[in-house]
């Protein structure tokens, strides 16, 4: 009889403690893959959301202050700007404030020149441009609450006193933001003028007309409104992404402990299993060792034992995790949500499939040591 053959009929002795160790074993390493994979998806969203065209322009004090809307024709003037065009925030709320999404006001006639790499369609943007309430809509906020282009969208306002109905007009392509909402800055003015109007924008877009001029044109804008009373600070689209994404680095480091906490946590578990396991086979170490059979083949039987189950838990773990992070092709899946914009290496499965061998060492090591240095004479005291 060899070896591997022990190991098995071992193994499927008691099955039930083999299945649902080896399934803890593999949602631990899911769930460890998955969460090492998470910074993956603030580089995604940077990738797919920059380009090294376009800057922004805002408050040098923070994104919550507001800048002059006189400063757009300013910005326009000067030398290498291709195109320029704003956002304002509107803060609309459509059923409940858990369903909140982005939704900002904008310039309807410079979309094309300051997002032109989206691949816009000429009959949305008309539409867009000659729609007084009209609305181009993320495919992820259309495809979450079901809209298609013609419904009409009603917002209650969060940080404006007026609510506002809106027609959806066209769906931002897919190289765009799958979650804002634009519409007409004009229309926001319009609904404002009881209240004394609005006179103010959240942010300027500017597209630069070679990359080359990326940093004059920052250091120009932010020049030109020096020792003003609303100074700027110019950046490029990828580190504004980047700084707003780092906000929640805190977070991000929060979930990684704490899936590195749940491996520690099957570690322990698997110890304990493994020892409970030695304890109930003592006599046939006894056995074993009475027939011949050497402290190293022993110690191998029992550690083989907890290696061969981490191995095929960190395979059902890493396997399933490398297949499903990856089917949502670097895009926000409605199927998937955010998690269709993980990105899973290769090296991350790998790295997964060894530490659950890890696992396996580490909860085998001292159970299969402790039974491989036991001597006969003890052993059979302990089951007399």
């Amino acid at each position: 009889m060899t070896t591997w053959t022990l190991i098995r009929r071992n193994l499927t002795r008691n099955r039930t403690r083999t299945l649902l160790t080896t399934l803890a074993i593999s949602f631990s390493i899911f769930l460890v893959c998955a969460v090492m994979t998470l910074p993956s998806v603030r580089d995604t969203i940077v990738t797919r959301s920059a380009n090294a065209l376009r800057l922004t322009v805002h408050h040098k004090a923070g994104l919550t202050y507001m800048l002059p809307l006189a400063y757009v024709q300013r910005v326009r003037t000067l030398p290498h700007v291709a195109g320029v065009n704003h956002w304002s925030w509107f803060g609309g709320i459509y059923t409940e404030p858990k369903d909140m999404f982005p939704n900002f006001a904008i310039d309807p006639e410079t979309v094309a020149e300051v997002w032109p790499d989206y691949g816009w369609d000429p009959a949305v943007l008309k539409a867009f441009k000659q729609t007084r309430n009209g609305a181009l809509v993320g495919a992820r906020t259309m495809s979450k609450f079901n809209w298609k282009v013609g419904d009409e969208v009603a917002l209650r306002g969060g940080v404006f006193p007026v609510n506002l109905s809106f027609k959806i007009v066209g769906a931002i392509p897919e190289k765009g933001n799958p979650v804002v909402f634009w519409f007409p800055r004009q229309y926001l003015e319009e609904a404002m003028q009881p209240y004394g109007g609005f006179g103010g924008i959240g942010m300027l877009w500017v597209r630069v007309d070679h990359p080359d001029n990326i940093n004059t044109v920052m250091a120009a804008i932010d020049e030109l409104f020096r020792n003003s009373e609303a100074e700027t600070a110019s950046e490029t689209e990828r580190s504004f992404f980047a700084n707003f994404l780092s906000s929640f680095d805190g977070i991000l480091t929060i979930v990684m402990l704490v899936g590195f906490l749940v491996v520690a946590a099957i570690v322990l578990i698997a110890a304990n299993t493994a020892a409970m396991s030695v304890r109930e086979r003592i006599g046939e170490v006894a056995v074993l060792k009475t027939i011949g059979f050497r402290r190293r083949t022993i110690f191998v039987l029992l550690l083989g034992e907890g290696l061969l189950i981490a191995a095929v838990g960190g395979l059902l773990g890493a396997g399933p995790a490398y297949f499903i992070l990856n089917a949502g092709n670097s895009s926000w899946s409605p199927l998937l949500g955010p998690l269709g914009m993980f990105i899973m290496p290769v090296s991350i499965m790998i790295q997964g499939i060894f530490l659950a061998l890890l696992v396996g060492l580490l909860s085998g090591i001292i159970p299969a040591r402790g039974a491989a240095r036991l001597h006969v004479a003890t052993a059979l005291r302990q089951i007399a």
